[in-house]
Order: structure tokens, then sequence, then C-alpha cells
């Protein structure tokens, strides 16, 4: 009885530093996504989010196997892609958010279907940088990252936001459009309804974009 005993203890003791260690990494995600939910939720300041990118890789270089620092310091580096100064500048941001992406692919738990999405997004703003030239790689790449994502979950709701997104700044002379982009955003918001993130740090972004955009396609 007393072995059993010491057993017990022997192993809560093991475990106690696992569980701090789990703790700390749950507080510091969950600090790092209500700042980003601030900054995202209208204009992003671009000085908060490029510390936010570096908050979430400092959580990601202590905590390596967890993808969703990796994740959101991508998100946030995609962010900077949209508002970058130039194009010089803004592939620069798109380079590392790929570079942290091929990281979060290589660890065991990721979501393959939010990896896909967010290269997606990632896709969505080097084309953005210079429409003209880049449409006809990107425009593929774009799809054939939203294809991969629907195949492992097509109940996941950002795909159809970035696929409305996609086709509200499409010109309606090559099947673009507020018409066109309407029903994806409903098919999104419908999405959105049932769906259930596998914990607080998942991510569930896009809800309000797509409520905006819908109100944009009903004016």
């Amino acid at each position: 009885m007393k072995n059993l005993l010491l057993l017990a203890v022997v192993a809560l003791l093991a475990l106690t530093p696992a569980f701090a260690q789990n703790e700390k990494y749950l507080q510091a995600m969950t600090a790092a996504l209500q700042t980003f939910q601030q900054q995202t939720s209208g204009e992003p300041d671009a000085a908060a989010m490029q510390e936010l990118a570096n908050r979430f890789e400092r959580i990601g270089a202590a905590e390596p196997n967890e993808w969703l620092p990796r994740y959101y310091a991508a998100y946030a580096y995609g962010t900077l892609g949209f508002s970058g100064d130039n194009l010089r500048t803004k592939d620069q941001y798109l380079d590392k958010a790929d570079a942290l992406l091929k990281e979060a692919e290589r660890i065991p738990s990721q979501q393959a279907d939010e990896l896909a999405v967010m290269k997606a997004y990632i896709t969505q703003a080097r084309l953005a940088a210079d429409p003209m030239s880049r449409w006809q790689t990107y425009g593929a790449q774009f799809g054939e990252y939203l294809a991969i994502a629907k195949k492992s979950n097509a109940n996941n709701p950002r795909i159809y936001y970035l696929e409305g997104t996609n086709l509200f700044y499409t010109p309606e002379e090559y099947g673009g459009g507020k018409k066109a982009a309407k029903p994806l955003f409903e098919k999104a918001m419908e999405k959105y309804a049932h769906f259930q993130p596998a914990s607080t740090l998942h991510p569930q972004w896009g809800k309000e974009h797509t409520r905006w955009f819908m109100e944009q396609c009903n004016q």
C-alpha cells in the first residue's frame, strides 16, 4: 500500500511541470488572442500587428509542439501583407507567413483545413499586392488551397468567407461583384451558425467580417 501511494505521489510530481507549462501556454495564448481580436476587428495598426506576430512567434519558440502560435503569427504577417507600404515589403511579410505555416504543417496536432485556409489567405494577399501581373499564378493557387480545405473539412466557414471576398473584389465582367459574392457569404454565415472550434484557442475568425460583407452586398 505504501509503495502504491509512493508511486502515485511520484507520478503526480512528474505531471505537475507539464500542467504548469500547459497553463502558462494557455494564459499566454489567451492574452495574445484577445489583443489580436481587437486589432483585426477594425483597421489594424501595423506596429501593433508586428508586435503580435513577434509575440506569437515567441510563444511558438517556447512550445515546439503547438501549431496554433505559428498559425496566428502567419495570420498576423498575412494581415501586414495586405497593408504594407510597397510590393517588396508586402512580399517579405508573406514570405514569413509561408515559412511559419510550413513549420505548423510538421506538427502532428495541426488541422489541415485551417492551414489550407490560411495558405489561401496568404495567397490572396500576394494576389492583391499586384493583381494584374499575379492573377494567373496566384488566382489558381488560391482556389487549389481552398479545394484542399474543403476536402479536409467542408464545414469550415472560412472557406466560403474567403471565396466570397475573392468574388466581391473581382470585377463583374470577370464573373465577380456583389451579386456573385453574396451566396458565398450567406453560406459562410450558415456554417458559422453551426461551427464549434476545438478549443477557445482554435480559429474562430471571419464571422464579423462576413457579416460586414453581407451588408455591403445588400446595399
